[in-house]
């Protein structure tokens, strides 16, 4: 066929579709890619957590040190009054007393602002850590060492929000507790120069309580990890149970499967109120020692006061220190306690779900380049071997298990325990690195998922050409509600394509699996749910748009076939249903 005729007659684009250009859509410069965490094997939950935890020190250290004035000017509060009551109120003199409250003023706003940008930005350091764990969990699931994720879509699900936000939240370690050391190590100096024998007693005592503190925290953070687990597995047998309720219903285990999910919810019920539990008894226990360690110093102090040895300025100092001592060594035992115990847990169960996908590819890693030529496709299907020659258009119909099978087998051709074998240029596809496969082969699902935003956003794909968008859209007969010439483009779709109809759906996915213009397109029942008179024109241009491509159609729809060069009709093949992706 000749390349003119590739060529759309309504002008809305012209040309081969490029490779290698740009991705669609980018303008200026590309955003600085989020790097994401390597994973050590010999590397514990304590060890990643603590690297989780110091992974962003440009926003965690400017913050730890605005934590730092603001605990610091706390701990000056009662230092200023006290000093204020000897200094003023006792001569009564009203201009000193002007000073020291303007003084005290000053004071006040300096640890509101610090505390208010300190906030900001380790808020903004927990944010910036949870996107590179997401990223990089991401890319370990998607793109797995082994080829295949062994996992529950629940348990991914509960791992990449729940724990991810977990272990995020150590980020706060590096801030949060250097303020309250700081304001506790500036009460103890205080203390000192009011009280040697006071300051000696926080000074000592204080690392004795946080001691105890952190060693309270063993079973919280044990029955933390266990209790996520239980979790995860509940919420991945529910995941399962939905999406299998139709096949659930069919063989009628409905009481099965609800018995099963009330085993596991159960269980993560318990865990909970272990967890719960513990936690608890962590929290009494801590504060019990915070407290008697601040009754012990107040007590001190107030006898110091009955014998004279400190002034009546000194006394109200030393009680307002007392009272600012425990507020940071309550937090201590929160942020350094049950915040580390809790993100241990979540970094155990995270780190052990990427050292089974395997690590995530780096994002400076350019993609393998396509080849000029289209490869030799070959599936094997029982004893039947389809071969699909460079720029031949190949229909296959066959029955929906074999169809499935197919399906399932190109689209993860690393697991070589399926039915069917896909070879590319005689090569076994299982051989093959990933990324050259996905390079060469491109297969669209009869079920895809659309991405939120517009229509350009769906066609935006690495690879993908923006001069070519138009044609793609124009051989998916996308004209009617996405066509450049009337801003189409910009077109929200929605959540998975909820603002489109069923039909609009199943083009605007078939026009960015066009838009890749991969040297081989596998197409599963690509018009299925359109119109008589749209299939026929799909039909039409698919031909047009793929001059000079291989493609593999698989279908039962007559137009589809009547516009390939052949069709072939294998016989049913054994398959394991289990293994045959829905």
């Amino acid at each position: 066929m000749s390349a003119s005729r590739r060529a759309d007659p309504a002008g809305l684009g012209r040309g081969r579709l490029t490779r290698g250009l740009p991705v669609l859509g980018q303008a200026g410069p590309d955003p600085v890619p989020a790097e994401p965490f390597t994973v050590d094997d010999r590397e514990g939950p304590r060890r990643f957590t603590a690297r989780v935890a110091a992974a962003a020190p440009r926003l965690t250290v400017p913050a730890a040190l605005l934590a730092v004035v603001h605990n610091t000017a706390t701990a000056l509060v009662p230092v200023i009054m006290g000093l204020a009551i000897d200094r003023a109120l006792q001569t009564g003199d009203p201009v000193r007393l002007a000073g020291w409250l303007a003084l005290l003023g000053v004071t006040f706003l300096c640890l509101a602002l610090a505390f208010r940008f300190s906030a900001l930005l380790a808020a903004r350091a927990v944010q910036l850590v949870e996107h590179r764990l997401r990223v990089t969990l991401s890319g370990s699931v998607l793109h797995p060492s082994d080829g295949r994720v062994g996992r529950a879509d629940g348990v991914l699900l509960s791992t990449a929000t729940n724990d991810l936000t977990r272990l995020s939240t150590a980020v706060n370690l590096g801030v949060y507790p250097v303020g309250e050391l700081a304001g506790i190590t500036v009460v103890a100096i205080s203390l000192l120069v009011i009280h040697w024998p006071l300051g000696l007693a926080v000074l000592l005592g204080a690392p004795v309580v946080v001691w105890l503190m952190a060693a309270l925290s063993g079973p919280f953070a044990r029955t933390a990890r266990h209790a996520q687990g239980l979790l995860a597995e509940a919420v991945g047998r529910a995941t399962d149970l939905v999406t299998g309720y139709r096949v659930v219903k069919g063989v009628r285990a409905e009481d099965e499967a609800v018995r099963r999910y009330r085993h596991e919810s159960r269980a993560a019920l318990d865990g909970a109120y272990v967890n719960v539990g513990a936690l608890g008894r962590y929290l009494a226990g801590s504060n019990t020692v915070g407290g008697v360690f601040v009754a012990a110093v107040a007590g001190l102090a107030g006898y110091h006061a009955v014998t004279g040895a400190i002034t009546i300025g000194e006394l109200i100092a030393v009680a307002g220190l007392t009272q600012a001592l425990l507020p940071p060594l309550n937090l201590l035992t929160a942020n350094a306690g049950a915040v580390w115990a809790a993100a241990v847990g979540s970094g155990g169960r995270v780190l052990e779900l990427l050292r089974a996908g395997g690590a995530a590819p780096r994002p400076d890693t350019a993609a393998p380049p396509a080849p000029d030529a289209p490869p030799m496709l070959e599936v094997v299907l029982g004893d039947e071997r389809v071969r699909i020659a460079p720029g031949e258009l190949v229909g296959l119909r066959a029955d929906d298990r074999t169809a499935d099978a197919l399906v399932a087998a190109l689209l993860g051709p690393r697991d070589t325990s399926r039915a069917v074998e896909v070879l590319v240029d005689g090569v076994p596809a299982s051989r093959l690195d990933p990324a050259r496969y996905r390079a060469a082969v491109l297969v669209a699902p009869h079920e895809a998922a659309l991405f939120s935003g517009t229509v350009a956003d769906n066609l935006d794909l690495t690879g993908a050409a923006p001069e070519h968008r138009a044609t793609a859209l124009w051989a998916a007969a996308c004209e009617d509600f996405a066509s450049p010439a009337t801003h189409g483009l910009d077109t929200e779709v929605g959540e998975n394509g909820n603002r489109l109809s069923g039909g609009q759906r199943q083009r605007l996915a078939l026009a960015r699996a066009y838009a890749r213009d991969a040297p081989v397109l596998v197409l599963h029942e690509p018009t299925t749910a359109v119109d008589a008179v749209t299939g026929a024109a799909v039909a039409d241009r698919l031909r047009r748009v793929r001059t000079d491509r291989s493609t593999l159609v698989i279908t039962a729809s007559p137009v589809l076939l009547a516009v390939c060069d052949r069709v072939v009709t294998p016989g049913p093949v054994t398959v394991d249903a289990a293994r045959v992706a829905p």
